[in-house]
């Protein structure tokens, strides 16, 4: 099923490029309230995840969390951090708040991303690193062995990433959220998504049927398979690697976050658990205390 779905995709790819090529030729006179879509990059170029196929899903997210980013700017200079920046849409989220003076950078463990980034958006305050670690989804493997961000402690006020988590075992979901507090200046914020098991995580009430809430069925989002053994750290059953999705449960959440020297400022419950909500994954902004 999995490499019919594959195959699918790149026909569909096939397809819509071109096409989505003329259309945004077409469309440019007409934007009116979106000065950064222009830069989304084409679609030949597009990948890094979930959310990053078509120009739809870019317009989307970059709409609703660069509100979200504009409710938690800090006091200049902006120090941002994108954690997993991919191929830029929460660069494009955050490029009309950025003043000559700020500074964004994006990370990512997919160097094609980086490269990508580095062609696609030019400015002065802007960087893309490549950072070394592995992941099973994305790198093919993992390794214990960490390397930490090549960036000084409490130099950044904003920390950002969309759909990280979500792909992290648990040895790496610990050293990542390390990462981002030993980074964050005190009181800066990060805003990341997760798949948190809440009380509204109810499994038992997912059906075979399609969502209301996103176009997949209610039961692809079950995780009820333990993560390389971890007693709390939980995948689905129909997974290639457990680091396609991973969820946690809530109590561990908020221990883990009070451990890194972060407090929960907003937690934005996810569509995912079929309920009304802010976005597909569950986002929350922490604070530095």
């Amino acid at each position: 099923m999995r490499f019919t779905s594959r195959i699918a995709r790149r026909a569909s790819r096939t397809l819509y490029g071109p096409l989505e090529s003329i259309y945004r030729r077409a469309e440019r006179a007409q934007l009116s309230r979106g000065a950064v879509l222009e830069h989304i990059p084409p679609a030949s170029k597009r990948g890094g995840g979930l959310g990053t196929t078509t120009y739809g899903e870019w317009a989307y997210t970059i709409g609703l969390f660069g509100s979200l980013i504009f409710r938690n700017l800090p006091k200049r200079p902006i120090r941002m951090l994108d954690v997993g920046c991919g191929v830029g849409r929460l660069y494009l989220a955050v490029k009309p708040y950025l003043s000559p003076s700020d500074h964004y950078t994006g990370i990512d463990i997919g160097e094609s991303f980086i490269d990508i980034c580095k062609r696609q958006y030019a400015a002065s305050n802007i960087s893309f690193v490549h950072t070394p670690n592995t992941n099973a989804f994305y790198t093919g493997s993992n390794s214990d062995d960490y390397t930490p961000w090549p960036f000084r402690d409490r130099s950044m006020n904003l920390v950002t990433a969309l759909s990280v988590w979500t792909h992290l075992r648990e040895e790496d979901w610990r050293f990542y959220l390390s990462e981002v507090s030993r980074v964050l200046a005190p009181k800066g914020r990060a805003i990341i998504s997760f798949f948190i098991m809440d009380e509204l995580y109810r499994p038992k009430e997912k059906r075979s049927q399609m969502s209301e809430f996103y176009p997949q069925r209610e039961d692809k989002w079950i995780f009820d398979q333990p993560v390389y053994g971890s007693k709390h750290w939980k995948h689905p059953l129909d997974v290639s690697v457990p680091e396609v999705a991973i969820a946690v449960p809530k109590k561990v959440f908020d221990k883990e976050i009070a451990a890194a020297g972060l407090k929960v400022r907003e937690y934005l419950s996810g569509q995912w658990k079929d309920q009304p909500g802010f976005f597909f994954q569950d986002v929350v902004v922490l604070e530095k205390m």
